[in-house]
């Protein structure tokens, strides 16, 4: 009896430490592609911000001695605030799920339960 428990603890402490290795490794993908992402977002967003005021300014800068001049200035404005609303609105529209924590990690317990439960199903059977 007292062998069966040891093996069983050795057993446990095994799939314990297999457990800490798949948590790590999920967790340093998940971190991993949220730093790739991050700085490619800040990246295209300081891009697509500079290349908006660049045009901003050719355009005015194209209309300056016009009469339409404060029009200008003041329809770009406009534009951009109907940008940030539709922009707003779609973010809140949107109802992304976030993505699964530790993908791996719950695959490896969805095994183990199953295994468990068909070894506790033989052994409750055979007694």
């Amino acid at each position: 009896m007292l062998r069966r428990v040891a093996a069983a603890a050795s057993l446990v402490v095994r799939h314990a430490r297999a457990y800490g290795d798949l948590i790590t490794d999920d967790a340093g993908s998940a971190y991993a592609a949220f730093v790739r992402r991050l700085w490619v977002g800040v990246v295209l967003a300081a891009a697509v911000a500079f290349s908006v005021v660049m045009a901003c300014v050719w355009i005015i800068a194209a209309a300056w001695d016009t009469p339409a001049r404060q029009w200008l200035i003041a329809g770009l404005f406009g534009l951009f605030v109907l940008a940030s609303v539709a922009a707003f609105m779609v973010l809140r529209a949107l109802n992304n799920p976030p993505p699964r924590l530790l993908p791996k990690t719950r695959l490896e317990w969805e095994k183990d339960r199953v295994l468990l439960d068909d070894i506790l199903a033989r052994s409750g059977g055979a007694t």
